[in-house]
């Protein structure tokens, strides 16, 4: 498969606390990572790092071969990484369709990922929908949905950027049983498509059924098992 990114010696200091400390880390085209660890390890820093919302105080972030460390985040979306949030971040006062339909604007212009979805941006707003359960809710505002529906609808966003590496931050917080085993069900799916998925998760029971790599982080520092 070969590796889609790459972390040279990454670190982030926030006035003289070391966040994330030299952090080396490759992530495998096509897998599926779960990155565990206590509350304050740093998990979502590195992530805020990855993602472009936040700058490292040094080291190097690759991205397909290509060093992105400088790129913003709306330069990263339209390389093809996108994340998601621990908590829901969806357009309340936009229908669910009209919400997934933001998400397609970043993923214009930039090269069809292997998903078959369909011809025309219609179609593929038809099979996100579709598979994250949200078809019956397409004309529903945002804000009448269940929580746990608001973390379907934001993921069905990001799917919709088209992204190559996606990264999930808790995605299964707020979910019930089901929506749990449905939310597991579709990142399986998306994987199996190619899609390349890095999650940060408490729920160590779903992350070790999906994960092809673990990656424990803890003091800012990651440990990679086997290795």
């Amino acid at each position: 498969m070969g590796k889609i990114a790459r972390l040279e010696n990454l670190n982030k200091h926030f006035d003289g606390l070391r966040a994330v400390k030299e952090v080396d880390m490759t992530i495998e085209r096509g897998s599926v990572t779960g990155l565990v660890g206590p509350n304050g390890a740093g998990k979502t820093t590195l992530f805020n790092l990855i993602s472009g919302f936040l700058p490292p105080s040094t080291g190097s972030i690759y991205f397909e071969g290509r060093e992105i460390t400088d790129w913003s985040v709306s330069r990263r979306v339209k390389a093809g990484i996108t994340r998601t949030f621990q908590g829901s971040r969806v357009f309340s006062g936009l229908s669910v369709r009209e919400n997934v339909v933001t998400g397609t604007y970043s993923a214009k212009n930039r090269e069809a990922s292997e998903e078959p979805v369909g011809d025309g941006i219609g179609s593929r707003i038809d099979w996100i929908l579709k598979v994250t359960k949200l078809r019956k809710y397409e004309e529903f505002l945002a804000r009448h949905l269940s929580y746990g529906y608001k973390r379907r609808l934001e993921l069905a966003i990001a799917i919709a950027t088209n992204p190559k590496l996606l990264l999930l931050d808790e995605p299964f917080s707020g979910t019930n049983t089901f929506d749990l085993q449905e939310l597991t069900g579709l990142i399986k799916l998306l994987s199996h498509k190619g899609l390349t998925v890095v999650l940060v998760e408490h729920d160590l029971g779903s992350v070790a059924s999906l994960a092809d790599n673990l990656v424990h982080m803890d003091g800012g520092k990651v440990t990679i098992p086997n290795e």
